[in-house]
């Protein structure tokens, strides 16, 4: 028994550290912006999205750099799926949820 989860310890590491969720080619092209950036005040806000992802595998805390890149692609394909071409985090990451503004900011 303990062998086995000995075994199993090194791919448990492994893949908590994998980034799962990849942007699509919109989401892409969507840029990501501090909500204190002067360069929002131009711009027309669409709404919200709240962002979730495992940040746990098992006992294990997964990478707070690669849960924030998995939170802020699904962001970026919300807002291009809103119209929209910017986002801007709300505030930290929490057990896995982040919330992000979504703008237009195209010349109008």
């Amino acid at each position: 028994m303990y062998r086995t989860i000995l075994l199993l310890l090194p791919f448990l590491f492994l893949f908590s550290a994998c980034t799962w969720v990849k942007p699509t080619q919109e989401g892409q092209k969507v840029n990501v912006l501090e909500l204190q950036d002067p360069a929002l005040q131009s711009c027309r806000k669409l709404g919200s999205v709240t962002s979730m992802v495992k940040h746990k595998i098992g006992p294990f805390n997964r990478s707070g750099e690669k849960v924030n890149l998995e939170l802020t692609a699904i962001a970026q394909d919300e807002a291009a799926e809103m119209g929209g071409d910017t986002i801007a985090a709300e505030g930290p990451v929490e057990e896995g949820r982040r919330t992000f503004s979504i703008y237009d900011c195209r010349p109008q």
